[in-house]
């Protein structure tokens, strides 16, 4: 007598088990090579990241230039994917034209005759420098300057877990062509410009407007996550937006400040000097304060990556580089207006939310999260806020990936119902659910595939 087995989380666990036995026989039979990639110029030398003359007379999101590129695990090991490159016309923080840069990818076993979702991933890339760009770190040849971003090559196991639904994803240059880290809402605009890019792009097959887009993003993709959310609906009505998931998003710049002095305290040079690149009368009041080893400080700054500028700013204390106290630095005209308009909150999004925090992070404090959600629930919006009491800031990205997951499929799903309301719930660890952890198997299952050349993701063709 055939048995019929109706528990979904048991045949999902049979479906692990399989995959692991596939993966260990197909590394048994087959083998990893790589093919010897050219070199591609830092971004700086290329260029593909220069605008053509005219472009600020395009309508937002059009495609200005476009072409096909290779992405690797370390720059070497290729991934199994379909990528291009989109430069496209977007709105700087100023409200004047500019233009950005989004990585768009399909599944290599994708046909392109076929809708699907679409994913905006943004980075926590944080730094000033255009050559930490995912466009450029990401690519197959981008050698020992690429690799210098490789923080940013954790973020392959998201793309392997969107891609092995067969979704599209859309990775934008969101702090812009200069390193706009941490300003208000220009990072918002070049996410969404990219969204729109990617669905005007015939390669994708998208159904344009009417895909149905999420969002995601942790740390400083948060920050830019949140920024697209909230400008959505009044710069990009007519995006499909389904939902947004936030991972312990920057709200609130100046708050990093508690860092000083300790092992996060790079986040403070990073950002400073990024608001001094991108506000000019900021600059020129920081200039006034600044010793010679600050200003020499922001422009090292300037020029590296995060993994390079957390190592050599580790427990520096910034009051050494200023010639006044912090606090009455703060108190400055010109860099208060700034530190306030940076701060997430004064707009609604209306899509669906899932933001979650480790309530022992050491780089974002839970209270400007606890408090952005209270603002944006207040003001009607929709929230799943989840409060991980076992995390702290380095760990939640990979504990909280799975449940993340989940919900953004939820969230894709063909009519998938409202989610109405706000509800915060405290949990032990977001892994700690046994859906939450197969989930998680799955995913370290698929980019291992991944970063070792399978193809993953359904197989359309």
């Amino acid at each position: 007598m055939a048995v019929i087995d109706e528990d979904p989380i048991r045949r999902r666990g049979l479906r692990v088990v399989a995959a692991l036995v596939s993966m260990t026989m197909a590394l048994l039979v087959a083998g990893v090579t790589t093919t010897p990639a050219t070199a591609v110029p830092v971004p700086q030398q290329d260029s593909f990241y220069q605008p053509p003359e005219g472009f600020e007379t395009q309508e937002l999101g059009t495609i200005l230039r476009s072409r096909e590129v290779q992405l690797a695990v370390l720059t070497v090991l290729p991934l199994s994917v379909r990528t291009w490159q989109l430069l496209y016309r977007s709105t700087d923080l100023f409200g004047q034209p500019t233009a950005a840069v989004s990585t768009v990818i399909l599944p290599a076993g994708a046909d392109p005759n076929r809708s699907r979702p679409l994913v905006s991933l943004q980075f926590y890339y944080d730094s000033a420098s255009i050559a930490c760009s995912p466009s450029f770190v990401l690519q197959q040849g981008a050698g020992l300057p690429g690799v210098e971003g490789i923080h940013s090559q954790s973020e392959l196991i998201a793309i392997a877990a969107l891609i092995s639904q067969g979704w599209a994803i859309s990775v934008p240059d969101y702090e812009g062509l200069d390193g706009h880290l941490a300003v208000a809402e220009e990072p918002g605009y070049m996410t969404l410009d990219g969204i729109r890019a990617a669905e005007r792009f015939e390669p994708l097959g998208l159904d344009g407007a009417n895909t149905p887009v999420a969002l995601w993003g942790y740390s400083g993709g948060g920050m830019g996550s949140g920024w697209a959310a909230e400008m959505q609906p009044s710069y990009a009505p007519e995006l499909n937006v389904k939902g947004a998931a936030l991972g312990a998003p920057v709200s609130d710049v100046e708050s990093l400040l508690h860092v000083n002095g300790s092992m996060f305290s790079s986040l403070i040079g990073i950002g400073v000097s990024s608001l001094y690149n991108a506000y000019p009368k900021f600059r020129e009041a920081t200039d006034q304060y600044l010793t010679p080893e600050g200003k020499a400080l922001m422009n090292r700054t300037n020029s590296q990556c995060l993994p390079r500028n957390a190592l050599t700013q580790m427990f520096t204390d910034y009051q050494r580089i200023l010639t006044i106290p912090i606090a009455q630095y703060l108190a400055l005209p010109e860099v208060r207006e700034v530190f306030d308009a940076t701060v997430l909150g004064k707009h609604t999004p209306t899509a669906p939310l899932f933001i979650y925090q480790g309530v022992l992070d050491e780089a974002v404090p839970i209270w400007t999260t606890d408090r952005l959600n209270q603002q944006w629930c207040a003001d009607g919006a929709s929230i799943v806020y989840k409060r991980d009491h076992l995390s702290e800031h380095l760990s939640l990205p990979s504990l909280g990936m799975a449940d993340t997951f989940n919900w953004l499929k939820s969230r894709l799903a063909p009519d998938a119902p409202d989610q109405v309301g706000c509800r915060t719930e405290n949990v032990v660890s977001m892994l700690a659910d046994f859906n939450a952890l197969l989930t998680q198997i799955e995913i370290n299952l698929n980019a291992t595939f991944g970063a070792l050349g399978f193809p993953i993701g359904p197989r359309e063709r």
